[in-house]
């Protein structure tokens, strides 16, 4: 008896109409004529949990594993696939970049619970215990978890800026617009953040491997990104130098002109006192402080003690 009613709790009420787009269903039917779906009759175990998430992530016909790899192979088809219209092959930008941030997600939530100090002891171990390093140090630690707990936000702000910027290198290729260089590195960027986010996690428990990693990553991503350009425009290694120098040419110029505006309306913020209650500013003038009191310190030894010092040696020698 307690077998029979266990077996019942497992079994779900068979509908007569379809779950998924409420077409009628005989009720020896098992998949809908209109859409295909397949009617449950069991309620969902591990094993239905991990057979879905092998058909959906696993299966070499699986829309993601096939983007995932051709990306490697032929980007262009991918990407270009796309602009012309093709939904069911690849997944589209946007599914992709979504994975993309799933990942990062997942990512920055086990940094920022169980090795963020880790993070910030690799990437700031390369400061000297001077009060401008402190400050540095501070700074570092503040910018790394702001970075964490936005991920997602810092992810979408970048694709826009290298968009632009695409556009601007690439001006001669009439090609593609706007849009469409917006979806190359809604594609590039999500599929290059995606593998260095999934490496990364291999290496976040060593302080010196996550050091490494940190500085081979930028070039990793440089060197893809090239690859798909290279790819898409069908350009020559000639062609391909050229406009990887003007792109970091105009980025740097961008780059600069963004400090400077930034600087100017921090003296302004600062001037007018809107600064004064932020924490930034608090820091500023904490190594400010710091600086004012070291100088001292060392102005005190080079004017005074130092005289001592070369007084008592040369009476020593007489």
């Amino acid at each position: 008896m307690g077998k029979v009613s266990k077996r019942k709790k497992e079994l779900l009420e068979v509908s007569n109409v379809c779950i998924n787009c409420d077409s009628p269903l005989a009720l020896d039917q098992r998949f809908c004529s209109n859409c295909g779906g397949k009617r449950m009759y069991n309620r969902i175990t591990w094993r239905n949990l991990f057979e879905d998430f092998v058909d959906r992530f696993l299966n070499i016909e699986n829309a993601f594993l096939r983007t995932f790899l051709a990306l490697f192979k032929r980007p262009e088809e991918v990407i270009g696939g796309y602009m012309k219209g093709m939904r069911k092959k690849y997944l589209p930008a946007f599914s992709y970049f979504a994975v993309a941030l799933t990942v990062a997600g997942v990512y920055a939530f086990i940094i920022k619970h169980w090795f963020l100090d880790d993070m910030i002891q690799a990437q700031t171990s390369f400061y000297d215990g001077s009060a401008t390093a402190e400050f540095q140090k501070s700074f570092a630690t503040k910018w790394l978890s702001m970075v964490m707990e936005n991920q997602s936000i810092v992810y979408f702000a970048i694709i826009p800026v290298l968009a632009v910027l695409s556009k601007i290198v690439f001006w001669n290729y009439k090609q593609y617009n706007l849009v469409e260089h917006f979806v190359i590195y809604l594609y590039g960027y999500s599929h290059i953040a995606l593998i260095t986010t999934v490496l990364g996690l291999f290496v976040i428990w060593n302080q010196t491997l996550s050091q490494i990693y940190g500085m081979v990553t930028p070039f990793v991503t440089i060197a893809y990104m090239a690859y798909v350009l290279k790819r898409l425009f069908k350009l020559d290694s000639g062609s391909l130098v050229l406009k990887t120098g003007l792109f970091f040419l105009i980025g740097g110029v961008i780059l600069v002109l963004f400090f400077i505006i930034t600087a100017i309306i921090g003296v302004v913020m600062a001037k007018t006192g809107a600064l004064n209650d932020t924490e930034f500013f608090k820091l500023i003038k904490k190594q400010a402080e710091a600086q004012k009191a070291a100088k001292a310190l060392r102005d005190s030894i080079n004017g005074d003690t130092l005289k001592e010092t070369v007084k008592l040696i040369k009476d020593s020698i007489q």
